[in-house]
């Protein structure tokens, strides 16, 4: 065990052999935006063996405001080629797997092979139905995520709770134009996925799993429900 995850051995729950098993971990993340940034830097920093990484989207202008993988110099760039560089130089140890691509039900398969957890950081919400899908047909934990305004939400869903994502809405709704967010925003709910991630494949602490976290920052509240079953 390196100096590098020192400080994460030192946590109590977590140990070496949370950190072994994050180094034996594949994780596959849809999204180098907002919350992709967060989520991508903590899981490479924390030691993850392999990240999976899919975004068909180049860097603009008006990325730079919240996605901190990111420069000006890069605009027009490809994100996942920028990101995997930018993670690539964070740890060096994580091997990184790049898909410049959109995911979809066709490719979804090859994107996921080998994959222990799905990480959903993207804002379309016909991606997100299909990482929802094709998770639960594959018995793979799907976290999903959503940053706007000032709050955002978080879940966890696997086969052992059996509820995901589509399940509790049904009919996709109609993807709605830009909507503001503030910088931090996109950030917090981010690093809040990775460590659900870091938790669910150490063993470590108690997960979203079947649970919602929403999150608001503008009153500086969180709220926990349980999925089908109302508050906390």
């Amino acid at each position: 065990m390196t100096d590098r995850y020192l400080r994460s051995v030192l946590v109590e729950g977590f140990g070496a052999e949370g950190q072994e098993r994050l180094a034996r971990s594949t994780v596959a993340v849809v999204g180098c935006g907002g919350l992709g940034s967060a989520s991508l830097s903590y899981l490479a920093a924390a030691g993850v063996g392999r990240l999976v990484i899919a975004d068909s989207d180049t860097v603009s202008l008006s990325n730079l405001q919240r996605q901190v993988l990111y420069t000006t110099a890069q605009i027009g760039c490809d994100k996942v080629l920028c990101a995997a560089d930018r993670l690539r130089a964070i740890n060096p140890n994580v091997d990184i797997v790049v898909h410049n691509m959109s995911i979809n039900v066709d490719n979804f398969a090859d994107f996921a092979s080998g994959a222990d957890i799905i990480i959903d950081c993207t804002d379309n919400y016909a991606t997100r139905y299909t990482l929802s899908m094709k998770s639960k047909e594959s018995s793979l934990p799907f976290i999903y995520a959503t940053a706007e305004g000032m709050g955002g939400q978080v879940a966890l869903f696997t086969p052992r709770h059996g509820l995901y994502y589509h399940d509790l809405y049904p009919e996709p709704a109609e993807q709605r134009p830009v909507v503001g967010v503030m910088p931090p925003i996109p950030g917090i709910i981010g690093a809040i996925e990775a460590s659900e991630a870091i938790k669910y494949l150490s063993g470590m602490g108690d997960t979203l799993e079947g649970r919602l976290l929403v999150a608001d920052m503008k009153r500086m509240s969180f709220d926990i429900f349980e999925l089908g079953m109302g508050r906390l």
